[in-house]
């Protein structure tokens, strides 16, 4: 019986190299310069007010790309991000849309909420971002970024992908077994 080995992976080439780092970089390097480039903001929705039965609805873990708009652009249906007067006790940021604009000030709401948001926007700027478009399920990976379990259970798993990777290459490369005398009939 003959044993034989594989043939073995032939080596990329640079430009392989140089193809796999554009694919890999390139949509990051985008996402990243291109928005600065523009003169957008962007914002990772991580809520779900805004995930409604619209068809322009915002899901959560979407990036939002935004551009400063003067107050008395505004209209009704636009959505903006902004954030809500002290007195509402709500942290951060909101991105919600524009149901009503009077002279008490600017009413917004939610795509997935029933009731309008129970405060009165009064923009104390000259500009408030509105939203530009949107890519779904891009800001889960800027969500990872900001979640230290996540980055733990990422080096985790990479850790331990490299692990089996080394393991399976350590193991390809010992050397083959040579079976001497199999099947020659010799004596007792």
């Amino acid at each position: 019986m003959e044993i034989t080995t594989s043939p073995h992976r032939p080596a990329s080439t640079p430009w392989g190299r140089l193809v796999a780092l554009v694919v890999i970089l390139g949509p990051v390097t985008v996402l990243v310069l291109l928005p600065i480039g523009l003169g957008l903001q962007r914002y990772v929705m991580t809520g779900d007010s805004m995930d409604g039965e619209r068809p322009d609805g915002i899901p959560r873990g979407s990036v939002v790309f935004e551009r400063p708009v003067p107050v008395d652009d505004l209209r009704v249906g636009d959505v903006i991000t902004y954030r809500p007067p002290a007195s509402a006790h709500v942290d951060g940021m909101v991105t919600h849309r524009i149901v009503a604009i009077d002279h008490s000030g600017i009413v917004t709401q939610g795509d997935a909420l029933a009731e309008p948001d129970p405060w009165r926007l009064q923009p104390d700027g000259s500009v408030v971002p509105q939203v530009v478009f949107s890519l779904p399920w891009v800001g889960y990976a800027y969500l990872v970024l900001g979640d230290p379990v996540l980055w733990l259970l990422l080096l985790g798993g990479a850790g331990l992908l490299a692990a089996l990777l080394a393991a399976g290459t350590v193991r390809s490369r010992r050397p083959a077994a040579v079976l001497v005398g199999a099947g020659t009939g010799g004596q007792r």
